[in-house]
């Protein structure tokens, strides 16, 4: 027969065993979601509809779409295909090769450009995940062969982390740290850490707390900051820029039109 002090025990070690048991991560068990592809993007929609929308609106308004272009040039011509290469990844199954560590393989194609992926996620005891896309296409020069194209930290749920894209060897062209808490409420820090696309040093920081997008860019040439700031529901907002209006703060109303800054 059991005494008491065994049961005691015997209840000790199952009760211990099931609090292990619910509160043990799944994350080595489950292939973490990939991160969404906004935690490589800004969105200037906007800002962007509202000037094709406006068949006239204020110099202030223009000044501001003229450099939100400029940014987006910038991010373009920068992550435009490791964004391709994020989303393609988005509906893809994942096979896993040991316990934590998993792989996608697929195809993307951007601008008639294609390019097989490796994507591998490697995640670690405390359930952050090392993400990493290996690349092979022809579409680079040189040509890419199963290189390492970008790669990335983040949380295992992907709502925050770093990317860093490369040129096809282990010099970085560009970085992204992000911190996406839902649709609106999104942080984006975009930087330019090589000169092959130009604007070395250049850096652009965006936030949306759901009723404002802020967006600062920093010309890594002459050190100068620009700042631009609207509401998505009214399109009203401001502009801050070292080469406007002698640096004041200009701002435009819901119709577009200069209006005084309060």
């Amino acid at each position: 027969m059991i005494n008491d002090c065994n049961k005691f025990i015997l209840c000790l070690t199952l009760i211990t065993g099931i609090f292990i048991s619910c509160t043990d991560s799944n994350s080595t068990s489950t292939a973490p979601p990939i991160p969404p592809s906004s935690s490589m993007s800004i969105d200037f929609s906007e800002i962007e509809n509202s000037g094709n929308s406006k068949s006239a609106a204020g110099a202030n308004f223009n000044a501001a779409l003229f450099r939100v272009g400029i940014a987006k040039l910038i991010l373009d011509v920068n992550v435009a295909v490791p964004q391709t290469l994020i989303t393609a990844a988005q509906n893809k199954n994942a096979e896993e090769v040991s316990s934590g560590e998993y792989q996608w393989r697929y195809s993307a194609s951007n601008q008639d450009k294609s390019f097989s992926v490796l994507l591998t996620a490697n995640v670690d005891d405390n359930d952050d995940v090392d993400w990493k896309f290996f690349v092979t296409t022809d579409a680079t020069n040189p040509p890419l062969n199963n290189a390492l194209f970008f790669s990335g930290e983040a949380d295992y749920d992907g709502s925050d982390g770093t990317w860093m894209y490369y040129d096809g060897t282990d010099t970085p062209i560009s970085s992204i740290e992000w911190d996406i808490d839902s649709a609106n409420d999104i942080e984006i820090d975009f930087m330019v850490l090589s000169n092959r696309n130009g604007n070395q040093g250049s850096e652009i920081s965006y936030d949306f707390d759901g009723s404002y997008k802020t967006v600062v860019y920093e010309d890594g040439e002459n050190d100068e900051q620009t700042t631009i700031e609207y509401n998505v529901e009214t399109k009203a907002g401001f502009i801050i820029s070292p080469d406007y209006n002698d640096g004041e703060k200009s701002c435009w109303d819901e119709n577009l039109n200069n209006i005084s800054c309060s």
